[in-house]
This record gives C-alpha cells, structure tokens and sequence, in this order.
C-alpha cells in the first residue's frame, strides 16, 4: 500500500502508527490505537486538526497493525482539505528505523518535517518550536515536557524531610551516573531536517546486537555535531499508554491534573468549518 496524491513544499508530518498497542490490552483488539477514541472522536482526528490548523498539509504514515483502517480513516477526515496523505505499508512488527527508511524517501531533500507519535494527545507552539529549530540552525529540535508523577512524592531537604504531595508535576530526572547532569522527558515531537537521517544507517541501526535504535542513533549523531535544539513544551501533552490513561482523559475515573477536561475543551477548539474537514 503506497498512496499519495500531488507533492506540495508546505509543513510535512510523519505520524508513527504502525505499533499494535499491546499495552492497551482488550481496546486495540478490533481497532488500531490510533482509532481508540477520545470524547468521542478518534485519536486521529485530534492529530489531524491540530496539525492541520498550524500549516501542515502533507501527511506521511507508516503503517502496521491494521494500517487499512488507518488508512481509511485518516484519508477521509482529510479529503475535504488541501492536503497531501501518504500512506506505506511498512508491515507488522517492524522497527522504527525500518519504518522511517520506507518513508523518507517522500520527504523532498532540504526539507525539515515533524515528527511525532500517534498516540499523543497536544497542543502547543509548533510554529514557535520551528522558529527555534531554524534559528539554532539545528539537524534536531527535541522537545520535553512536564509529567505528573503518578506516585506519592517524597519532599526532602538536606536529608529532612519537608512534605508529601501527589499529583506533583516533575520536570527534572536525575542519573546516578551522571550526578551533575538534568534529565528531562522527552515529549516525542522533533523538528528533524532530512540531512540529519543521512548521518545514521536506517537499515542496520537497532537490529545487531547492542543497537540502539533509531531515535537513540540519530539524536546522538547531532549532538555530537552539537547542532541539536531543545525546545520546552507549554502546553497540552497526554500519552495513551494503557486503559487507565482513556479512562482519565475521558473522565472516567479521577481525572489526573484536569487532562479530561482540557481534553473536552480542545475538542470543541477543534470544531473546524466543515468546508474544511469531515467529521
């Protein structure tokens, strides 16, 4: 399956969708993550709105786990609209980077494209992450975001202990490894221009013993270049990881720094003229 339509140099997005989801348990049984629905609308189409809505009209997805619905679905809530869908069968169980190497091909060389994981509900400044990512001159801009912990959280200062909350937003890790170094979470959206692929063999990386992957690979290939930004999300950011997550965000159970309701909310920001887009 590879469908495309007319080629156009405006915004490109790959949307990583081939995964089966497995952690979602019985809800990807008869449909892809990418479908399962949040306040009523798939998964998709908050990615495509949003997307669209900052200037992206040319679409790329490699798919896997039940790609044709996929397919189907993504195409038909963009067909009203300018914009360009590319659609590759890159098989079930296949790797990131294997994923990527079918795909880059369509991106036209010098350009600069988004990626993201399907799975992610956001909103955010893309165009201001852009902004960054062309000013630094950078091969990658990675973003990271704030996470609320999902345990108790133990407040200590110089070994006493001061507090005790829950729900807390955590920005910063710690390595033991690395004392002085801050880890932040990565939020899964970079700004990636098509040179920085060719500092990484797709086929090969992940795959030998010892491999680390795509992601790995190619973000440490522009560091050590020292051409990679970071750009600091303030904004919507919500993984579906597991059921428990739907549930929050649909507000099933307690809703986990009011993500369901922000989620409703952006749903109704979302409601695009339908001259523009399907339901």
């Amino acid at each position: 399956m590879e469908k495309q339509n007319n080629i156009s140099q405006t915004k490109w997005a790959v949307i990583l969708c081939g995964g089966r989801g497995s952690r979602m348990g019985e809800s990807t049984h008869d449909i892809p993550k990418p479908l399962i629905k949040i306040h009523g609308k798939p998964i998709m189409w908050y990615k495509f709105r949003t997307l669209y809505a900052h200037g992206f009209r040319n679409f790329i997805l490699p798919l896997g786990y039940k790609g044709e619905m996929v397919d189907e679905y993504f195409r038909r809530i963009a067909a009203k609209t300018d914009s360009q869908v590319i659609s590759i069968d890159t098989g079930l169980d296949t790797s990131i980077a294997l994923r990527m190497y079918q795909a880059i091909k369509y991106i036209p060389d010098n350009i600069d494209f988004f990626l993201l994981n399907s799975d992610t509900l956001f909103e955010f400044d893309i165009n201001d992450m852009y902004k960054l990512h062309k000013k630094t001159n950078a091969l990658i801009t990675l973003s990271s975001v704030d996470v609320v912990s999902s345990w108790g959280l133990i407040l200590v200062k110089d070994n006493e202990v001061t507090g005790f909350e829950r729900q807390r937003k955590i920005r910063h890790l710690f390595s033991n490894s690395l004392k002085d170094v801050e880890g932040l979470v990565y939020s899964g959206f970079s700004w990636i221009d098509k040179k920085a692929i060719n500092n990484i063999d797709l086929q090969t990386c992940g795959i030998a013993e010892g491999g680390r992957g795509m992601e790995t690979s190619l973000f440490q290939s522009a560091i050590d270049k020292g051409r990679v930004a970071h750009y600091s999300i303030n904004g919507l950011w919500f993984p579906i990881d597991t059921p428990k997550d739907l549930q929050i965000i649909n507000m099933m159970i307690d809703d986990r720094h009011s993500i369901g309701h922000a989620a409703k909310k952006y749903k109704e920001k979302l409601g695009l003229p339908e001259k523009y887009v399907n339901k």
